[in-house]
């Protein structure tokens, strides 16, 4: 017995037993030998300090492959976080493990993105395994995986290789679009995404300012989204020309009608050239906006969207491009059969104030007895309403003639009475000019010192008496340098007309004073 070294020894004479007290160690590899890991870990995280022959790291690594051999893959890639823990090289040795079995889509979830960070070869593998066997998780990686950790054109062009066996998978080919725009290649990513009709194919564009790539892919982007394509086509004319626009939607006339609509609303005069295409595509798609488009605009030619109209036998439209046409009587004669609106033919009539146009609209009318009536309520401002009453036929029942007859008469006194006012305006209007005129002329001039008085013109007694028997000289002309006067001196004796001159002998205004004359 060695007390000082805990050590017992029992002799027999064939055999010399050794026996000593268990420490910790000796627990730890009982728990090991009984297949007990989990007490193991546990005693080995508290005494790890005092234990000489096992440490976490060295079991936790018997523990996964205790774990592997049990296939229980899933609990061995939870504990890979625990056992491994920013160790690089055994992170990298696991994950090869778990590759050798098949089972890397275990693991994924697990491996470290930061801290530490892997070789890029293991999540090129990692991808790759997923790119064969699962589109979604696929997908799932590389959206999560900042493409730093692994070189994406090498998974690009797997990837790529993958597609030409199923062009149809929607899930690789968002992750390829995704994949290009971590390679800044936009314009790739951007045909994708149209491709898939992906909801951020607008942000993408604004982000990456990739206006200059859609100039082949408008129709893509309508059939998209047409509002928020003809939006941002809109707000960005100055990157995608209208010219560019236009041409690319000329085979989609809906798409055409519009982007070329919108523009008309933000400005009349932005795309005038268009308005020629424009008229078809309103009566095609927008007939009830035809109208305000031809009244507004001018430029597009008249005949054209007169065939146009006719063809699809819109009338108000035809009407009014006979009117700017100057065939006014084809325009109402339209108006009375087609439309039989009586009303809107008087507007016609009133609008263009044609004697002849009245004259069509009265003979149109007299085998419609409605259209009299209304006629008769409303012309008498315009034309001579016994006009209309001598050519209506004998025995024609009107409803309403009575109260017709009356207006025809309230609106004849009423015409009247307005002439009158005017005329009485007219005079006082006259009087008043009148006498702000006289009282202009009769207004004096000054003269400065400078200016001397010329007399150019003699004048007889008989031309400058006047009732009151001073004399009245109207002033004629003046004439100084590039002076010219237009106003009026009175009551100068003798004279009808005066002039000024520069630096002529001075005359005093007493040589110029006022007389009378008996």
């Amino acid at each position: 017995c060695l007390p000082e070294e805990n050590l017992f020894y029992i002799v027999s004479p064939k055999d010399i037993i050794v026996s000593k007290l268990r420490d910790e160690d000796d627990h730890v590899t009982w728990l090991i030998d009984h297949e007990q890991y989990e007490e193991a870990l546990a005693v080995v995280q508290q005494k790890e300090n005092t234990l000489q022959k096992h440490n976490l790291q060295s079991l936790g690594k018997d523990y996964l492959d205790f774990l592997l051999s049990k296939r229980d893959f899933e609990k061995a890639a939870q504990l890979c976080v625990k056992i491994l823990s920013k160790n690089k090289d055994s992170w990298e040795e696991q994950v090869y493990k778990f590759a050798k079995i098949k089972q890397l889509k275990a693991i994924a979830p697990y491996i470290p993105r930061e801290n530490p960070v892997l070789d890029p070869a293991i999540y090129e593998m990692v991808l790759l395994e997923f790119l064969l066997s699962d589109a979604e998780r696929f997908l799932q990686l590389v959206r999560d995986w900042p493409s730093h950790l692994y070189k994406v054109q090498t998974v690009i062009n797997a990837l790529l290789d993958r597609l030409d066996r199923d062009r149809g998978n929607t899930y690789l080919m968002r992750a390829l679009g995704d994949l290009y725009s971590y390679e800044r290649q936009f314009d790739k990513a951007l045909s994708i995404y149209l491709r898939l009709k992906h909801k951020d194919v607008f942000q993408l564009i604004h982000k990456h300012n990739l206006f200059g790539s859609i100039s082949d892919k408008i129709v893509q982007l309508m059939e998209f989204d047409k509002e928020q394509a003809v939006s941002m086509l809109l707000d960005n004319m100055e990157k995608v020309p209208m010219e560019k626009v236009v041409n690319q939607l000329d085979k989609t006339p809906e798409y055409l009608f519009t982007y070329l609509d919108r523009i008309f609303q933000k400005d009349p005069h932005m795309a005038e050239k268009y308005h020629g295409k424009q008229v078809k595509l309103y009566a095609e798609y927008a007939p009830k906006k035809l109208l305000p488009f031809l009244k507004s605009s001018t430029h597009y030619p008249l005949q054209m969207a007169l065939e146009e109209c006719e063809m699809r036998n819109l009338i108000p439209e035809q009407v009014f491009l006979l009117g700017r046409m100057g065939n006014v009587k084809q325009a109402l004669k339209l108006i009375t059969e087609k439309l039989q609106d009586v009303n809107r033919a008087i507007e016609f009539c009133k609008d263009h104030n044609e004697p002849e146009l009245w004259e069509d609209l009265i003979q149109s009318s007299l085998d419609k007895p409605f259209f009299i009536k209304v006629l008769l309520h409303n012309i008498g401002t315009h034309v001579d309403p016994i006009i209309l009453i001598d050519k209506i036929q004998e025995g024609m029942e009107i409803e309403g003639l009575r109260d017709s007859l009356v207006k025809i008469l309230q609106d004849y006194h009423l015409q009247i009475s307005l002439r009158e006012g005017c005329k009485k305006i007219l005079v006082v209007d006259s009087f008043n000019l009148l006498d702000r005129l006289i009282k202009t002329q009769r207004k004096g001039i000054a003269v400065s010192s400078k200016y001397n008085l010329v007399v150019y013109q003699e004048v007889s007694d008989s031309q400058i008496h006047t009732s009151n028997g001073n004399l009245f000289v109207p002033w004629r002309s003046a004439t100084h340098s590039d002076e010219f006067w237009d106003r009026s001196l009175e009551f100068i004796p003798g004279v009808s007309g005066v002039g000024l001159e520069q630096d002529s002998e001075p005359v005093s205004c007493q040589d110029f004073a006022f007389h009378s004359w008996c």
